[in-house]
């Protein structure tokens, strides 16, 4: 290290002990390097050691201060050292006393991100931990004490991380470190600049501290690294690592033995050590093949025990290994000392107890000794602690005395602010209270002047206010004249001058127009400010305002293709700027300018836009005219609206009154041209369907509905079916009563916008309920065949009730959606209701009323079938084998399958369930009336049962338990029709049978031909 003989300090310090060089590097430890350099700051000659034991560099902490010829430990670690040497009055910093808090600020901010960035790098980065051990292994020595020294670094690197940092994600946290380090590194960059040093031009301890991480992190084995390529490409920092270097690091002590020194002696070796090295080489590879070979064979086994690394330890050495373990283990440890001490065997005969107790004591001292050196550093730490807290505290105490000093001279300072501006307010005061008076005099005694030259007739008094230079001058002059004669009585001596002064008033009054329209035209703001000021004592003022928006008007809307809706708050925005600049009283003069244009350009506009549809019968340019009003109106509330964020006027109604007189001509007659409209777009639809085949419309006649509904039937051939409904005319009514109802509820207001809710959808109720649904269920109730048809009807009606349903469905949801949210609360709202259940229960009970014809005529075909079956067909004269059901039965299951399926193909819900429950009961009634026609023997009663059986399996259709349970009690009554007579009386206890009276039964029983020849009556009273 250089230094200066004359200036170098004396002091007590033997050696210094330290990690060998690496590269160009005098030690490749941080810590050393940077102690390194606070000694070479401080021109400090102390002799460098390297060349120590193995277990020393193991045990103590490098670098290692000795003294007392080496007998005494003074301070190990770079912060031990510097503080020994700063309580040796050796302080590198002490000129730097001013900026002491940044330089703690900056040490501080060093140690807790940059140097956990570079330790980071060294030991917990998996490209170069291996390398960086393989460095410290040299001064080991290799195996063991390299494998436990790079263990015990890295898991005591990880505790401090965790820590500092938490354990919830490691590699997060290491990336967080990586970045935190960066920005030191731009940092230190941008402090250090174009100085030689971080602070200046001398050194300090930072600087020491800086260089130490630097060096190894630039020109180490981990310069590769992201974080060394990033501290590398910072010009500054990589030249201040060299400076140091080679200025005050560059003549090392001789007993540093550096990498290139070690290789100058292997060069320099004898050609016989060559040989003998050779040799040795070439016995190691042939012993190491011929070992590989008998292991690979399995002639020799290799077991490694952790045991067997214990006596390559001495017992400092192992005591010291297992108090660093991130585990320690006190039983491990005992166990590993008694392990030691008997060489591995302690049930040997030659067991010696007084030895494993010195090996104990032995031990027990090593711990003892290495807890007084642990308090000791305890205690440095804590003192050095206290001394930075007491550091800290004296500068918080500083800080907060100049704060405080400062808040006060700022108190101060606002006090005489304050008293300073309430005299200048009150010398203005005084000064206009006596200037306004003499100002007053002034102007009284020149106007008393000008009013004695008018009085006077001899005068002409003209002259003096032609002068255009002296404008402003005569406008305030004659104004204040206007004034006083006013008050004068109209005598002779003052008619005249009256009117001479008139005549001039007027006379300026249009000058100051013209020159305010000609500074217009120049646009020159400054001008028209000072004519607008002027003209505000004048009757013209008004005139002025208005020739100013006239001006601002001119040609911007004459562009036919223009949107006027859009230019409108483009003009606001270019003149409102203009206007605030010129008036005093912006406000007004904005509320005129919006008027004259709603009035004068926007109204024109929207009769234009109008005219061309309005009182027109045509219905398409009656739906042009309802739309375009609906659109120009809703543009007009959209501008209203855009403009009302503006400010434009205090009357937070004074945009809506402006648009409501726009369009008050049209909106007083858009109730009635909006229904009118509605109903005829309505009758369209229906004639549309009339001409397409379907519906044919009711037409005033005079006759009644059962009259034109005989005429049609007398007028077609065919059958009414589903065709008569259109579904598209339901979609069609209910699009053009939405579209309505959204010009209704933008145009109307209020009540009458209730009032046009309710008539829209009253419309809407006659058009589709009581037009078209209610005549088509008529036409198709007529067309119903009557109860006794003689081939299989197929009722169309109940394609009448799925269209019907599905119209009613439409007309609900949307009344329910869109209409009644609007009424709500209203008494349209009632009348709404009752107008919609009339019609729909006028429906329905015509839908009621052709159910019950369908079901009687399906019933009476059923009937006709059953009436072909004869008396003698259940009174055969020979005993039959009965095993299926009659010709007749499969005939009537058959046709009451097919009504049931077209049942479920058009009806749905309560309606089929309830449709197919009173279907199942006239058919259920049918049967037994049927079955009471006729008298049974043994074969007949069986015909008849096999057809009962079938019936019930039919009655499973009809979806009912009522029905199919009176089909099961059928079956069983029947089924008494061929019991054996012996078995009557058990039979009719049983099930179904058990609960019915017997009149019932008997009336059952008495169908049988043997009744009274077997005495059944008997057999059944009996019980």
């Amino acid at each position: 290290m250089s230094s200066s003989a004359a200036t170098e300090p004396k002091l007590a310090f033997t050696s210094l002990c330290i990690w060998p060089a690496y590269n160009v590097l005098p030690s490749f430890d941080p810590e050393c390097l940077s102690v390194l350099a606070h000694f070479a700051f401080s021109r400090l000659n102390v002799p460098v050691k390297t060349l120590i034991g193995r277990l020393m560099f193991y045990k103590e902490r490098l670098p290692l201060l000795l003294g007392d010829n080496d007998s005494i430990h003074l301070a190990a670690g770079y912060d031990t050292i510097v503080d020994h040497c700063k309580q040796s009055h050796i302080d590198i910093d002490e000129e730097y006393h001013a900026n002491n808090a940044d330089l703690l600020a900056l040490t501080a901010l060093v140690k807790s991100t940059f140097i956990p960035a570079v330790l980071d790098t060294f030991w917990l980065d998996d490209a170069y931990r291996s390398s960086i051990i393989n460095i410290y292994a040299k001064a080991l020595g290799g195996f063991p004490l390299a494998f436990f020294y790079g263990k015990q670094k890295t898991e005591k690197l990880k505790n401090q991380f965790h820590i500092l940092y938490g354990e919830d994600n490691f590699e997060q946290t290491r990336k967080s470190i990586f970045d935190k380090g960066k920005k030191v590194l731009d940092h230190l960059t941008d402090v250090l600049g174009n100085k030689s040093f971080l602070f200046g031009a001398s050194p300090t301890s930072i600087d020491a501290l800086v260089f130490g991480y630097l060096a190894p992190l630039i020109h180490g084995p981990a310069s590769n690294g992201a974080l060394a390529r990033y501290a590398s490409n910072r010009k500054n920092l990589r030249d201040f690592v060299d400076r140091i270097l080679t200025v005050y690091l560059g003549d090392l002590p001789r007993d540093i033995v550096t990498t290139d020194s070690t290789t100058a002696t292997a060069t320099s070796t004898s050609p016989n050590e060559d040989r003998l090295r050779d040799k040795v080489a070439v016995i190691t590879v042939g012993l190491l093949t011929m070992c590989a070979y008998a292991y690979l064979s399995g002639l020799i086994r290799i077991e490694i025990n952790e045991k067997s690394l214990l006596f390559f330890l001495s017992m400092e050495e192992l005591v010291l290994a297992n108090l660093d373990s991130t585990a320690f283990d006190v039983d491990n440890l005992i166990e590993n000392i008694a392990y030691k001490s008997t060489d591995g065997n302690v049930v040997n005969e030659n067991f010696d107890p007084n030895l494993l107790e010195s090996k104990f004591r032995h031990a027990m001292s090593i711990l003892q000794d290495y807890q007084v050196q642990t308090e000791q550093n305890i205690k440095k730490l804590e003192e050095v602690c206290e001394k930075e807290r007491n550091t800290w505290a004296d500068s918080v105490a500083q800080l907060e005395e100049l704060y405080q000093s400062t808040y006060t001279g700022q108190q101060e300072l606002e006090m005489r602010i304050s008293v300073i501006s309430t005299k200048v307010i009150q010398i203005g005061h005084q000064l206009e209270s006596k200037s306004n008076p003499r100002q007053q005099l002034v102007d009284a005694r020149t106007t008393a002047k000008y009013l004695e030259r008018f009085l006077d007739a001899n005068d002409d008094v003209s002259l003096m206010f032609q002068d255009a230079s002296k404008l402003e001058q005569a406008a305030h002059i004659i104004h204040q004249l206007y004034n006083v004669l006013q008050e004068l009585p109209d005598e002779p001596k003052f008619i005249d001058a009256k009117a001479k002064v008139k005549e001039r008033h007027s006379a300026i009054e249009e000058e100051l127009l013209l020159e305010f329209s000609r500074a217009q035209v120049r646009n020159d703001k400054k001008a028209m400010k000072k004519y607008i000021k002027l003209l505000s004592k004048f009757k013209g003022h008004n005139d002025c305002i208005q020739n100013f928006i006239t001006d601002c008007l001119k040609g911007y809307f004459d562009n036919p293709n223009i949107d006027i809706f859009s230019s409108i708050p483009q003009l606001f925005t270019k003149v409102s700027e203009l206007i605030n600049e010129l008036f005093d009283q912006p406000e007004k003069v904005t509320e005129r300018l919006i008027t004259t244009v709603y009035t004068e350009k926007l109204t024109p506009y929207v009769r234009d836009q109008l005219d061309a549809y309005e009182r027109s019968s045509d219905l398409d340019k009656m739906e042009k005219y309802l739309q375009t009003l609906f659109t120009l109106n809703k543009k007009a509330t959209k501008l209203s609206n855009e403009l009302q964020t503006q400010k434009i006027s205090d009357d937070p109604a004074f945009l809506h009154k402006l648009n409501q007189h726009v369009f008050k001509n049209y909106l007083k007659s858009y109730s009635k041209y909006e229904i009118n409209c509605l109903e005829e777009k309505f009758q369209m639809h229906l004639e549309r369907i009339e001409s397409s085949g379907g519906q044919r419309r009711i037409k005033p006649t005079g006759l009644s509905i059962t009259d034109l509904i005989q005429q049609r039937l007398l007028n077609t051939t065919d059958q009414a079916d589903e065709s008569r409904f259109s579904p598209d005319l339901a979609a069609a009514l209910l699009n053009d009563c939405k579209t309505a109802l959204s010009r209704i509820t933008t145009l109307s207001e209020g009540s009458e916008a209730s009032e046009n809710t309710l008539k829209c959808f009253l419309r809407l109720l006659n058009t589709l309920g009581n037009q078209h649904i209610e005549t088509e269920l008529q036409y198709s109730l007529q067309a119903i065949p009557g109860p006794e048809p003689k081939q299989e009807p197929d009722i169309r009606f109940f394609h009448a009730i799925l269209h019907t349903n599905n119209s009613i469905q439409l007309i609900e949801r949307y009344f329910v959606m869109e209409i009644a949210p609007l009424l709500l609360g209203t008494q349209q709202q009632t009348l709404l209701l009752q107008a919609k259940e009339k019609t729909f229960g006028q429906l329905e009970e015509l839908i009621n009323i052709g159910v019950d014809k369908a079901l009687s005529c399906i019933i009476g075909y059923v009937r006709s079938i059953l009436n072909e079956q004869k008396r003698s067909d259940f009174k055969p004269e020979s005993d039959l084998f009965i095993t299926e059901c009659s010709v007749i039965c499969r005939r009537v299951v058959r046709s009451i399958d097919n009504q049931i399926a077209r049942l479920e193909q058009t009806t749905d819900g309560k309606n089929l369930t309830s449709i197919l429950n009173d279907f199942g009961l006239r058919f259920h009634r049918l049967v037994t009336d049927h079955v009471f026609k006729f008298e049974y023997n043994i074969s007949g009663g069986l015909m008849m049962l096999q057809d009962i059986s079938e019936y019930k399996k039919c009655s499973k259709k009809f979806r009912s338990s009522t029905v199919e349970q009176l089909f099961s009690i059928l079956h069983a009554l029947v089924n008494l029709l061929v019991v054996v007579p012996d078995n009557l009386r058990q039979v009719v206890t049983e099930g179904h049978l058990a609960s019915l009276p017997r009149d019932t039964i008997e009336s059952f029983v008495q169908l049988r031909t043997d009744y009274k020849s077997a005495r059944l009556h008997a057999m059944i009273t009996d019980q």
